[in-house]
């Protein structure tokens, strides 16, 4: 029997992944996807499968809201008002 390979290898069955391997598959490319939970096994978890360009941390983790303050207070953290900027 000869021995199968593959063009590309993507390792994560996530949505990026899965999406990169059926663009690469149309494209005429023999694809492998590697990953220990399979498709969509641990992707979203905690996202809710939302994707969001503006984002910064997942919006459904439990215990978010405690977190709110702490953010507010860090300069550099992922949820910032400036009271510098004026609308």
């Amino acid at each position: 029997m000869p021995e199968r390979t593959n063009d590309t290898i993507i390792i994560g069955a996530g949505v990026v992944g899965l999406a990169t391997a059926l663009y690469l598959q149309q494209a005429g490319q023999t694809v492998a996807v590697i990953d220990p939970l399979g498709p969509a096994g641990g992707a979203s978890f905690g996202n809710a499968g939302m994707l969001s360009p503006d984002t910064a941390v997942p919006i459904a983790l439990p215990g978010m809201l405690r977190q709110v303050p702490r953010w507010l207070a860090d300069p550099l953290g992922p949820l910032v008002v400036r009271p510098s900027l004026k609308t």
